[in-house]
């Protein structure tokens, strides 16, 4: 067997090796409580909207690869994928916090929930999917130049 062939494999495992630890590094700022409520009751409460919030995020990543496929944008133009993805990072953003004031919830402890669930501190989840949305007005703004 040739080091060609498993060299994927090793990349990938290398790879997730250091996300977990990543992740792990990143722990000890994900919120344990907001409002003086746990953690476990904030994902109790909120489960709806961050599962409304997930497939959302998910729909606009798969539209955006859609759109490659459709051949709506060739395969080196990055408006497709900023599309896709900023408009998800829209999306999920919006449902949290249209959900939880039809509900009568707190958008703020909304906000943190769906940080915990993703195990991720606060301002970074809220910083890429904020880039995700600046992206999408990239995109949209570059689509009406021209």
């Amino acid at each position: 067997m040739e080091f060609e062939s498993v060299r994927p494999v090793v990349s990938g495992v290398v790879g997730g090796l250091l996300a977990i630890l990543f992740c792990h590094a990143l722990s000890r700022w994900v919120p344990q409580v907001c409002n003086g409520k746990s953690a476990a009751t904030l994902l109790r409460q909120y489960r709806v909207a961050i599962w409304l919030a997930n497939g959302l995020f998910f729909l606009g990543l798969l539209a955006g690869i859609g759109v490659y496929w459709l051949g709506f944008f060739p395969n080196d133009d990055w408006r497709g994928l900023a599309l896709g993805a900023g408009g998800g990072s829209i999306a999920a953003l919006a449902v949290i916090a249209a959900l939880t004031l039809v509900t009568g919830g707190s958008p703020k402890e909304a906000y943190v929930a769906y940080a915990i669930s993703q195990k991720t501190p606060v301002a970074l989840v809220y910083g890429i999917l904020m880039l995700c949305a600046a992206s999408f007005a990239a995109a949209v703004a570059s689509l009406l130049a021209g």
